[in-house]
């Protein structure tokens, strides 16, 4: 089974390395990531996302 995980930060100001931390440290390895750009969150709607 796949390892699906979805990184997001809320501004171009902050970076998804906290949460590679954690995963690294969960032992999760080889995760199916969808991340969206820094910032999207607080531009686009959550159905108008890609």
């Amino acid at each position: 089974m796949a390892n699906l995980v979805y990184k997001r930060v809320s501004t171009d100001q902050q970076s998804t390395a906290r949460q590679n931390l954690v995963l690294d440290e969960a032992g999760i390895e080889d995760p199916v990531v969808f991340e969206e750009d820094p910032g999207t969150s607080s531009r686009l709607h959550p159905l108008q996302r890609p």
